[in-house]
């Protein structure tokens, strides 16, 4: 009886989104942030898996106050594959949806660095190191000294990851 009502196929997409999110998001707090391995997936793991929980809670919260007709259709696109004619609004949401989930992660890694430093701030040390003893000038390199960019980042490539997996999915 509950493999016939249970969406198992949502439960694993939404896993295999989460995992791939993590993995991806915590190389990039790592790379760019200067975090241990440890660090970054810990705070990526809070992070998306708040995300996630919210994300729910206000899809079964949205989804209570709709009409019958649009629960119908709403449901029948997530579980089944849908129609045509729900993608325009699937996309504005999703749209809306990955401009808000940034917003938290990036509110939500500034609070969680907070809490985890006791709630001091600190800045980070300038690297004073020997002068260089060629003529060279220092290299140029790309630099994401900010919270903001590195979360942008990692927030979008993930994102683009996870679209990239879920188009190839579809298509097969």
């Amino acid at each position: 009886m509950i493999a016939s009502v249970f969406p198992f196929r949502i439960v694993l997409v939404q896993i295999l989104i989460v995992f791939l999110a993590i993995a991806i998001e915590a190389w990039f707090l790592q790379k760019l942030l200067k975090l241990g391995p440890k660090t970054s997936v810990e705070y990526t793991t809070i992070i998306n898996l708040s995300c996630t929980c919210v994300g729910w809670l206000i899809f079964f919260g949205l989804e209570s106050v709709l009409s019958k007709d649009l629960r119908e259709r709403l449901i029948g696109y997530m579980l089944l594959g849908g129609s045509q004619d729900v993608y325009a609004p699937i996309t504005l949401i999703a749209v809306a949806v990955l401009g808000i989930t940034f917003l938290a992660k990036w509110q939500g890694l500034e609070l969680v660095q907070n809490l985890a430093s006791g709630n001091t701030k600190t800045t980070k040390p300038q690297f004073l190191g020997p002068p260089t003893l060629t003529k060279r000038p220092p290299k140029k390199t790309f630099q994401v000294t900010t919270t903001f960019g590195a979360v942008l980042i990692a927030h979008t490539v993930s994102n683009f990851v996870i679209l990239t997996v879920l188009f190839l999915e579809s298509v097969n």
